[in-house]
């Protein structure tokens, strides 16, 4: 099922084929993309359909310029792959595809999978914990590729790499981008390893986007991240426009081990799986990845959405019933060891989010009743 099949290969044609129609004039192009609701009968990305036109309703917002800088600050070849890619592939085709493996296997497919293809770094920043994990962390590059083989075949077309530094590993991300030109590829890097070659290598390509950590100014980086980290961050975007390529930036950089474990939560380091032992689709299934299926929303107040900070008791009770494992190579504990520490913080939350939540929903219920 990685291959598209003629329904999908239709839709992708006269999709692709419609984005080319508005790309020479955004303000023109923009407004006319009611179009984008016919290949979306089935309303399966209603939600994002309905904020992108929020977005076009406003020319004077900020969101609407960003997406106008797509054609003045972007390559064209680029600007078009990642169209293709991120809005035909990932949203209608993909999300598509995902709804109908979910209805089939009984699990949360999710619209991007994120990575650490290593553990190995170049920095040692204060705070980060890649550096406690040591230099010896890796997934091959025939793991990563089935990841994203199988990914595909259940609808996932997005992949988010972290680390460590992701560029350490340069040449097989550009391998990555080149077996999957039909995903769309972004790493958390700290920014030092873009070189001039590597950018014209992310230009050939044209599917893979860096997310730069950066703190702020020259003091805050290099306080951080080491002596002249700043400098050569800022070379590197300097680089990256001159090439017009896009690249995002990221305050503060995380990392997750790559020792195999699967975890349903990027900042829960809990874990019943292992890409080792068994496929994404059987991962999903466990009872750890089901138990968060099963357990969301983990509060009817979306102001306190998570099992471990807002809702301590619930990750207890997963980690339990699922037999899962701490997978936090630098500090593991129980899930009722970590649970006991967040119920302060729960306990002085919970009135103020409940009040704001109130207010939210209810005030406005006020408003229009006194008019």
């Amino acid at each position: 099922m990685n291959e598209l099949n003629l329904k999908e290969n239709m839709k992708h044609f006269a999709v692709t084929t419609a984005l080319k129609y508005f790309t020479e004039d955004p303000d023109e192009g923009l407004p006319k993309l009611e179009w984008a609701d016919k290949f979306d009968r089935e309303n399966v990305a209603i939600s994002q359909r309905r904020a992108f036109r929020s977005v076009l309703d406003n020319p004077d917002g900020n969101w609407y310029r960003l997406i106008k800088s797509f054609w003045t600050d972007i390559d064209p070849e680029l600007r078009a792959t990642f169209f293709e890619n991120f809005i035909v592939n990932t949203a209608l085709i993909g999300l598509k595809r995902q709804r109908k493996a979910e209805e089939k296997y009984g699990c949360n497919i999710p619209w991007a999978i994120l990575m650490d293809p290593t553990s190995a770094c170049n920095l040692h920043c204060t705070g980060c914990w890649a550096a406690e994990y040591g230099n010896k962390l890796n997934m091959s590059y025939e793991t990563l590729d089935h990841i994203i083989h199988q990914g595909k075949e259940l609808g996932t077309y997005m992949y988010i790499y972290s680390g460590g530094e992701p560029l350490v590993r340069k040449k097989d991300i550009i391998r990555l981008c080149e077996a999957h030109p039909d995903c769309q590829f972004l790493a958390f890097t700290n920014g030092t390893l873009i070189d001039e070659k590597f950018a014209d290598e992310m230009l050939r390509v044209k599917n893979f986007i860096p997310a730069i950590s950066i703190e702020g100014n020259q003091m805050a980086t290099d306080y951080r991240r080491g002596e002249g980290t700043f400098q050569a961050v800022v070379q590197a975007m300097r680089l990256l426009k001159e090439k017009k390529l896009p690249f995002g930036a990221s305050c503060c950089y995380t990392s997750k081990n790559a020792n195999g474990d699967i975890e349903p939560c990027a900042f829960i380091h809990y874990s019943d799986s292992s890409i080792y032992e068994k496929t994404l689709l059987e991962a999903y299934q466990s009872p750890l990845f089901m138990a968060y299926k099963e357990g969301q929303p983990f509060h009817k107040n979306l102001l306190r959405p998570c099992p471990m900070l807002e809702n301590p008791q619930c990750l207890q009770t997963m980690a339990k019933g699922s037999g899962a494992h701490s997978t936090d190579l630098q500090s593991p504990e129980s899930a009722e060891h970590l649970c006991e520490k967040c119920v302060p913080y729960a306990e002085y939350w919970a009135p103020i989010a409940d009040k704001l939540w109130d207010c939210s929903h209810n005030c406005n219920d006020s408003h229009k009743a006194k008019e």
